[in-house]
């Protein structure tokens, strides 16, 4: 059914993992687009009530896959403004579902794998999770709305911080911010996610569905505009000498020297 997914519906509980876990759950060229399938088919089943999404293995999602920056870099043509907005797309996808949609959060989440991941409505983490804005060390500003997701969650200073600084939110720091809806040993990750899946079987279904469209109208309003503008950034940036240095020093396994350019 699906190129990078596994799709599974269990008691009521659509599960959704990115399979690509020899890549570290890093997104293909199609993944994007796969989530926002799988979004569309859990709100239009009925027997869904709730979707959990997480990741195969041992990583929630390791963002962008480096061998397509590496690519683009080669080729100096850029990240196409095209394939930000699919990444926004994604993101809408998950805040429109009129189902909850639960992260369980084993591993990191970096970089778009952390916009995804702040997309849902709630994130259970392990104790050894972690969100890391990651798009820095590509010389990238960012994508999949996650500096405006970032900021709803937990204000301007805290997001610069992040995302400027590169700094990983731990669970614990998840906690503090008050963004964990729970943290767990990192065995029971998957578990504690259906548990809370599980309380919406017996929810008001209708009612949940209007709170999330007042969220989307009210509080998201602008989130498309945001990711087009994200879209113009990220191409401007995937085209720089920085960006180039930024996929030269991965696959060297080495610090970047960025010189502004």
């Amino acid at each position: 059914m699906f190129e990078s997914l596994l799709y599974e519906v269990k008691n009521g509980v659509a599960i959704v993992q990115i399979n690509r876990p020899e890549m570290s759950n890093a997104f293909s060229e199609v993944t994007y687009g796969e989530i926002a399938d799988a979004m569309h088919q859990a709100d239009a089943d009925a027997s869904v009530k709730a979707v959990i999404i997480t990741g195969v293995g041992k990583t929630f999602c390791a963002g962008g896959d480096v061998k397509y920056f590496s690519k683009i870099a080669q080729s100096g043509e850029g990240i196409p403004e095209e394939a930000v907005i699919l990444t926004g797309t994604m993101v809408r996808s998950v805040k429109k579902i009129s189902k909850p949609v639960i992260a369980a959060v084993n591993g990191v989440a970096a970089g778009a794998g952390a916009g995804l991941a702040l997309a849902c409505d709630f994130m259970v983490f392990g104790e050894h999770s972690s969100l890391l804005p990651a798009f820095t060390q590509m010389a990238f500003p960012g994508d999949t709305n996650l500096i405006y997701l970032l900021q709803q969650a937990i204000g301007n200073y805290r997001t610069t911080r992040h995302v400027m600084l590169n700094e990983p939110i731990t669970a614990e720091l998840a906690t503090a911010y008050g963004i964990a809806y729970d943290v767990v040993s990192d065995g029971d990750i998957l578990s504690e996610a259906v548990k809370l899946a599980e309380k919406f079987n017996h929810a008001p279904s209708l009612a949940i569905a209007a709170q999330k469209s007042l969220m989307n109208e009210f509080v998201f309003s602008d989130i498309e505009p945001f990711n087009e503008k994200e879209a113009v950034y990220m191409h401007e940036a995937s085209v720089s000498g920085d960006h180039k240095e930024a996929v030269q020093a991965f696959m060297e396994k080495r610090k970047p020297t960025f010189k502004g350019m």
